[in-house]
């Protein structure tokens, strides 16, 4: 009995869903991702579960990004409607708009707002200055439904490989995951970093 019990609490100990520290940390093609996300402490979750299912909302890609780029200088948002000292983002969305990541309507910043992947392709490449002249996009079936504004972050995304699509598709107007968003991190971490896996100067 004591044994069996040992081998239990063995294979407790070494599913993936333990070592990765949140009850709801898939088994899948994210799991890398999010793993990499949280060890960096770029996603932290809450009450044990880091959600991978839920879709991002232009607040949380904010603070991931601010802790991935070391952003803390604020710029003035008490113009924004949309945003009062006392939330939780309120000093993450004021340090994203001063670094240019998030620039509002004039009036919002939409901070409790789902964001669509193109959206955040758009922030990311504004994040790492990612521009490329290659036509990346031509390869998707609905290349045309990415927005005029989108398309040179879009095409910058896909040409470095950190935007892969599925089935040769992009979705650019569904909101994007926790899960897909720490790929997409993922993917930029084995880009930028050196051949030993240091982080580059962007993650210092």
């Amino acid at each position: 009995m004591k044994k069996l019990l040992a081998l239990i609490i063995t294979a407790i100990l070494l599913s993936p869903t333990v070592l990765a520290g949140f009850i709801d940390m898939p088994d899948n093609w994210s799991t890398a991702a999010l793993q990499s996300a949280a060890d960096r402490g770029l996603m932290n979750g809450s009450n044990g579960y880091i959600y991978p299912d839920k879709s991002l909302t232009r607040a949380e890609l904010a603070t991931i990004l601010n802790r991935a780029l070391g952003n803390t200088a604020e710029g003035d948002i008490s113009h924004f409607s949309d945003v009062n000292e006392g939330d939780w983002f309120y000093h993450e969305m004021a340090k994203a708009y001063k670094a240019g990541l998030f620039l509002g309507d004039g009036k919002s910043l939409n901070p409790s707002k789902a964001i669509t992947r193109e959206e955040a392709m758009t922030v990311m490449a504004r994040a790492y200055s990612l521009s490329s002249k290659t036509d990346a996009l031509s390869a998707f079936k609905d290349k045309d439904d990415v927005s005029s504004w989108a398309k040179e972050s879009v095409n910058a995304l896909v040409s470095a490989g950190i935007i892969n699509g599925s089935n040769g598709r992009l979705n650019p107007k569904n909101t994007i995951t926790r899960a897909e968003f720490a790929q997409v991190l993922y993917n930029l971490d084995k880009i930028i970093s050196d051949d030993e896996g240091n982080w580059s100067e962007w993650y210092e």
